[in-house]
């Protein structure tokens, strides 16, 4: 599980495809407004194809990302359905390669 390191942890973060029903004269743009106004939500796009939205959240742990999803995010008007994918490994990102030692092991993940 790809974590993000802070100044004082680490840092779970999720890609969240998120399909919801447009509001009549705001469109999408009153539900993303909602959305992206909750502090664990650090980018939010709108997106052509089967998804409207593309959320991405960060969390302490994969529970908090998941208590967040399924507390805040499913539970909103509008929003008709949810797709949580948890960001495992950093290959590259905005131009960065990552290279990862040979003998990283992978985290356990318990629930």
């Amino acid at each position: 599980m790809s974590k993000v390191k802070t100044n004082s942890s680490t840092i779970v973060r999720a890609l969240i495809e998120v399909s919801i029903t447009p509001q009549k004269d705001v469109g999408f743009d009153s539900i993303a407004e909602r959305i992206y106004s909750y502090p664990e939500v650090k980018s939010c796009y709108l997106l052509s194809g089967g998804y409207d939205l593309l959320v991405i959240v960060e969390g302490e742990n994969i529970h908090t990302v998941a208590d967040f999803v399924a507390a805040k995010l499913s539970s909103m008007a509008n929003v008709r359905q949810t797709a949580t994918h948890f960001l495992l490994r950093k290959y590259k990102e905005e131009g960065q390669v990552f290279k990862h030692p040979k003998n990283e092991r992978r985290q356990n993940i318990s629930y």
